[in-house]
């Protein structure tokens, strides 16, 4: 139940009150915008519309969030960013982008503070303790929610308050000690929906009334429960929900061992495609590819590979799409804020001057005609003299400033293009292996026997991928924010098995054998991610360039504080002219066409993985045959 608990817990990051409209609201709403003059009123109409269509339409609430924060953050409109912040922190809570939505709601629950916002406090604090909740930081997740029921209970949000007890009662119904109360909470929160009137409230409560249920024992009530509730929230147009019920129904028949576990999941897959939350679904996705394979679907496996494929591409563009947002949304409050104290720095100065000429005006009147007009002259070529300094001292400050931030996205776009070559990278030749074999099913050009031998290479193929594909994100996730390095103490031997076992159909398919002379107990201190990327490029090229029944030799050696690990293969070597420059960009770039020669951008990206692990990267050609790459670290305590 793990899995509909985490996603009960994202249904909860888009709540809101505007939940309680149904469809015709979107369409009368639509209707009204052309007839709008007033730009805050027209922020609030796009507002409204994204979030009514939040559970039915992903896509479509989070173009009208962006719209939104656009409009206001262009006419100054305080109420309608806010509402535009919270929109995006539930669209991109929903892709899932979970760290993107973290900051958005923070942004937004501090700007809801300083305007005095009780309902988008309310809703912020939720949010916010649902994604510690998903951090597994139970105490954060506890605190911020008991918060924001109390900003409820004070500020009589009764309607919103049944959102928030939901969220108390899936931070805590696992818990044994708290289970009475969070049972409690439910309760009110279904009478509180059905006192409002609350339709998407409704239903949502009904799921965890039926996993209440099957807690009570009364399994046939519980699915009778979950069947009326996906029917009500399919025909509303509410697809999240009704794709929420279909895979709770999906445990519960997994749990009693039923067939009809598969169709379930079949169809919140399809929900999840009407809405545009399919991002959510990928381990659904691809537990329904795996299924058909093994069940001989290849069309019906074939779909559900591309929706896969489409699916991790959607992630990267919001990923690029929504780091853009957040950085164009906070680098446009900091420009605002700097013009604001420089028109206030610039009106003081002006009164100061102001009430300093009318002093020396009225003293000088006094003396003479003449000894005015000298002062009053000595007077504006000094002022000149300053507010030409400043002007200059200012216009240095900020050119540096922009110079620091073009630098800063300049980093951190070179580092979100050289993961993104990192994946394609890793992944171009396990997918490519697998639409060939595929290929060659779907024209039925084998045997039964070849078939079902290609069948399980593909089987492991995509399990050997999907797994460096987990590994790999969550390294991504953790390096969101731009690159940094935390090593860790990782036995060498095993990142080595590793790495020869996902690269083992290459090796098979030219009878290469591995020679690894590795001392037992050796260790590196290293990033994990970046590290097996340089193992898997460095025993790619390998095989790549080593004859059939080749040997290809992998050593480690411990010497003067340093820890250096080559990779030597019997191919045919390094032309002289490109090993000079073999892990240099520029050379790269000027010559793309250079077939055979080197490994091209990935061996760029191993340099500079390397050069932030303070290590150092080479390669020769050997002395008979073939050539060796090397990379050495700083030696690691013994024990991992």
């Amino acid at each position: 139940m793990s899995c509909l608990r985490r996603m009960g817990l994202c249904a909860l990051l888009f709540i809101s009150r505007t939940l309680c409209a149904q469809h015709n609201d979107i369409v009368a709403i639509k209707h009204a915008l052309p007839r709008l003059t007033d730009s805050a009123d027209y922020a609030d109409a796009l507002n409204r519309i994204s979030s009514l269509y939040l559970p039915r339409q992903l896509d479509s609430s989070g173009a009208d969030a962006r719209r939104a924060n656009e409009l206001s953050e262009r006419i100054h409109y305080s109420k309608g960013q806010r509402d535009a912040l919270r929109g995006m922190g539930r669209y991109y809570a929903l892709r899932p982008h979970r760290y993107l939505s973290f900051l958005f709601y923070d942004n937004a629950l501090a700007a809801c503070r300083a305007a005095g916002d009780s309902a988008g406090v309310t809703v912020s604090l939720m949010n916010i303790g649902t994604f510690y909740q998903y951090q597994q930081k139970h105490v954060e997740a506890q605190h911020y929610i008991n918060k924001a029921l109390k900003v409820a209970w004070d500020a009589g949000l009764d309607s919103l308050r049944a959102w928030v007890l939901v969220s108390y009662y899936l931070i805590n119904e696992s818990d044994s000690t708290a289970l009475p109360v969070a049972q409690k909470a439910l309760k009110q929160a279904i009478n509180l929906t059905h006192r409002y009137n609350d339709a998407p409230g409704i239903l949502y409560t009904r799921l965890f009334a039926a996993h209440e249920q099957l807690r009570a024992g009364e399994t046939r009530k519980a699915e009778e429960t979950l069947k009326e509730t996906m029917a009500a929230a399919g025909s509303a147009g509410f697809n999240y929900i009704a794709m929420y019920a279909c895979m709770q129904l999906t445990g519960y028949c997994i749990w009693q061992r039923k067939a009809d576990s598969l169709l379930y999941q079949r169809k919140s897959v399809d929900y999840a495609v009407a809405g545009g939350y399919t991002g959510l679904m990928l381990p659904v996705i691809t537990g329904l590819y795996n299924t058909c394979l093994q069940s001989g679907d290849t069309p019906q496996a074939n779909g559900y590979s591309r929706l896969a494929l489409g699916v991790m591409q959607q992630q990267q563009e919001d990923m690029q799409a929504g780091e853009a947002d957040y950085l164009s949304y906070a680098f446009g409050d900091e420009w605002l804020d700097s013009l604001r104290l420089q028109h206030h720095s610039q009106r003081e100065q002006l009164s100061f001057n102001k009430a300093a000429n009318h002093f020396w005006y009225y003293q000088l009147l006094i003396i003479a005609g003449i000894a005015i007009l000298l002062v009053v002259l000595l007077t504006y070529y000094v002022r000149a003299h300053r507010l030409s300094r400043k002007n200059a001292a200012s216009m240095a400050t900020l050119q540096e400033e922009i110079r620091l931030g073009n630098k800063a996205l300049q980093d951190n776009d070179d580092f979100k293009n050289k993961l993104i070559s990192m994946i394609a990278h890793d992944f171009r030749t396990p997918l490519y292996n697998i639409v060939n074999i595929t290929g060659f099913i779907d024209e039925k050009a084998l045997t039964v026997t070849d078939a079902a031998s290609m069948i399980v290479q593909v089987e492991h193929t995509a399990s050997d991928t999907l797994v460096i594909f987990e590994e790999i994100l969550r390294w991504i996730r953790t390096q969101l924010s731009g690159f940094v390095y935390h090593p860790k103490i990782f036995l060498l031997e095993e990142m080595i098995s590793a790495t020869a076992n996902a690269l083992q159909h290459l090796l098979a398919a030219k009878d290469i054998r591995l020679s690894i002379d590795i001392p037992a107990g050796t260790t590196v201190q290293a990033d994990y991610e970046m590290l097996q990327f340089i193992h898997r490029n460095f025993l790619h090229n390998a095989v790549k360039f080593s004859p059939d029944y080749g040997v290809i030799t992998i050593k480690a050696i411990r010497k003067n504080n340093w820890l250096t690990v080559s990779f030597a293969d019997e191919g045919s070597g390094i032309d002289a002219a490109v090993l000079p420059h073999l892990f240099n960009w520029n050379s790269h770039t000027s010559e793309p066409e250079r077939a055979g020669k080197g490994a091209g951008l990935a061996l760029i990206i191993c340099k500079d993985f390397i050069d932030k692990m303070n290590g150092k990267i080479k390669a020769e050609n050997n002395y008979e045959e073939g050539s060796t790459f090397y990379y050495q670290l700083p030696e690691s305590p013994e024990t991992a």
